[in-house]
């Protein structure tokens, strides 16, 4: 499902392995979006860490209904529902970040219940930023949009998931 790496996409991939290797211990769960390019992704970083990729669907990109596929100079403006919050708008049929939110907090909860000392996940931007906010304590309204997430960053974050609630 999806759009495959790029040469330049697996080669991001590739150092994004190297710096998690310098990171986590060897046999560090390693969870992907089931999205092509980040099961692609998270193969280097499943190897150097001696374990396969699981895959889950919560860690998908922000599904954009009828926007999927479309650059945004061919997309117009839609209107802003009066009084709901830009974020829990389902804009074109899609996912709101609420939706997104809402998911990525379930498969923290689900993390949180296994109780491991380290995991990796790999996603996609926005997830990442909605994954980051509520590991920070912040809401789907108030996320860092001025963190820079490009292909291959590395996030860290010391956290117990059993302290989010």
């Amino acid at each position: 499902m999806g759009v495959r790496l790029t040469m330049r996409g697996r080669s991001q991939a590739r150092q994004a392995a190297r710096t998690v290797a310098d990171l986590v211990p060897h046999g560090t769960p390693t969870i992907a979006s089931d999205q092509k390019r980040a099961v692609q992704t998270a193969r280097p970083i499943a190897r150097v860490l001696g374990v396969q990729v699981m895959t889950d669907p919560r860690l998908r990109e922000q599904g954009l209904g009828a926007m999927e596929g479309h650059t945004a100079d061919e997309l117009e403006p839609l209107p802003q529902p009066t009084g709901v919050h830009p974020a829990d708008v389902r804009w074109a049929g899609g996912e709101s970040l609420a939706d997104v939110a809402e998911r990525c907090h379930s498969l923290l909860d689900d993390l949180a219940a296994r109780h491991l000392s380290a995991i990796v996940l790999v996603t996609h931007g926005d997830t990442m930023r909605i994954l980051l906010g509520i590991l920070d304590g912040r809401s789907h309204r108030d996320l860092d949009w001025d963190l820079s997430l490009t292909n291959g960053s590395v996030m860290v974050r010391n956290v117990d998931l059993g302290e989010l609630h």
